[in-house]
């Protein structure tokens, strides 16, 4: 037994302070980046920090009466609402839950701020409140270190299946992190306070509690700041009329989806500026605009589990290989839902083959039952596929390509996007974009 309040006290709370200030930025970079799965992972670490700063606070002996039991219902709510944030970021994007939190994300995240710091004092005002929810008591607390438990290993096993697909370090991050807050509950349930099992649970939880922030920093902490190149107004280079930030991770990524398309190097970069320009000419808000960007630079990373022999072939597809390429935006939008991007984005991807006349695919979709980023991203497709170079052929005039779509104008593209990306180049606004290093 180590019964030492005041050591308690003055190790747990700053490290769990320090955390919690690391969760509030990374938070707000999931709301600036419209990153999901970051902002979800923030409202985890907020809570574990949060609550468990409570925990530290009251240490018995040392500002609390040793007859409260507020630091054992701390440290479980602080398990518990972590498990479920850290849950909730394994749904999908396109969930109707997640749907309103990333419609109220800030809001949401304000909120939940707020209501950790009330909870805060109002612990320490009223350390009584505990006795209404003694959850750190039989049998209440087998009952939450159950519920607990089964929600980290269930996000474990999913962000496991993550994680062989895309090789992000967040998701190994979070699974090896789950895995450690699972044993870190089943410890604390079972263990009496000041005893060896007792301190070791802390360390075993400000190991994964670091682990979880460390996967956010090597996830995010390679940001590349994509500028874009034109103001449509001038027709001159411009770097700061509008930014999106993309992850490291996010562009090797784009690296394999391009290694794998050998003749499609760049493209993925050069379609997502060339719809940001047309979407800049139609005066979209900035919050289309960066899903438009974003989903523009992994538009086609479906092709990852397309084989090359189809991607690649020399000649025109057969109707066995056209019926594989395109499930590529199918194979794409189910890849991108559970790896943070927002329901507008999952748009670009999943439909920017889609036609105006409802002839495209993968759903068929007609007119504006197709979203407008992807309706702007279908001509910034095409346009860039016609002028590039491919397998079969030499790139295109811009003339050429631009005759192409105004011929599909009510057909295959929506009209009031080809009137504005025709106008956009007659004037000298549509400038090839530069290679994104």
């Amino acid at each position: 037994m180590w019964d030492l309040p005041r050591f308690h006290f003055y190790v747990i709370s700053p490290t769990i302070l320090a955390l919690a200030v690391s969760a509030v930025a990374v938070g707000w970079t999931g709301i600036r980046l419209r990153d999901m799965s970051a902002l979800m992972l923030a409202l985890a670490l907020l809570s574990l920090n949060g609550f468990f700063l409570i925990h530290a606070l009251s240490t018995p002996g040392f500002i609390i009466a040793d007859q409260y039991h507020l630091a054992g219902v701390a440290s479980q709510v602080a398990m518990t609402t972590c498990a479920f944030w850290i849950f909730l970021s394994t749904l999908s994007s396109d969930h109707s839950f997640i749907r309103v939190v990333s419609r109220y994300r800030r809001s949401i995240v304000v909120g939940w701020i707020a209501v950790i710091v009330l909870m805060n004092i109002a612990a320490l005002v009223y350390p009584s409140i505990s006795e209404f929810i003694p959850i750190d008591l039989e049998p209440l607390n087998y009952l939450m270190a159950l519920i607990t438990v089964c929600l980290y290993l269930w996000a474990a096993r999913r962000y496991f299946q993550q994680f062989r697909l895309v090789k992000f370090p967040l998701h190994s991050a979070i699974v090896l992190g789950s895995v450690l807050l699972a044993i870190t509950e089943c410890v604390m349930v079972t263990t009496m306070m000041w005893t060896l099992a007792w301190w070791l649970y802390h360390v075993v939880l400000s190991v994964s509690a670091l682990m979880l922030l460390f996967g956010i920093i090597a996830q995010y902490r390679s940001n590349i700041s994509v500028s874009q190149t034109v103001d449509p107004a001038r027709g001159s280079a411009s770097s700061d009329r509008f930014r999106i930030s993309i992850s490291g991770s996010m562009k090797n990524l784009i690296v394999a989806t391009e290694t794998k398309d050998e003749y499609t190097a760049g493209h993925n970069y050069r379609v997502a500026m060339y719809g940001l320009q047309l979407g800049q000419a139609m005066k979209l808000d900035a919050e289309l605009l960066r899903a438009l960007a974003r989903g523009g630079l992994i538009h086609d990373v479906g092709k990852i589990r397309i084989p090359g022999e189809i991607l690649n072939k020399p000649g025109k597809l057969d109707a066995d290989e056209r019926t594989v390429i395109e499930q590529h935006p199918v194979y794409g939008y189910e890849m991108c839902k559970y790896i943070g991007f927002m329901t507008e984005e999952l748009s670009v991807i999943r439909h920017h083959h889609e036609k105006w006349d409802g002839t495209g695919y993968p759903d068929k979709l007609r007119g504006t039952e197709i979203s407008l980023p992807a309706r702007i991203l279908a001509i910034a497709d095409v346009y860039d596929a016609l002028t590039s170079r491919r397998s079969y052929r030499e790139p295109w005039s811009q003339e050429r390509a631009l005759q192409v779509i105004v011929e599909g104008s009510g057909t295959h593209f929506d009209p009031e996007c080809v009137s504005a990306f025709v106008q956009l180049c007659r004037t000298g606004g549509l400038v090839v974009p530069e290679d994104l290093d």
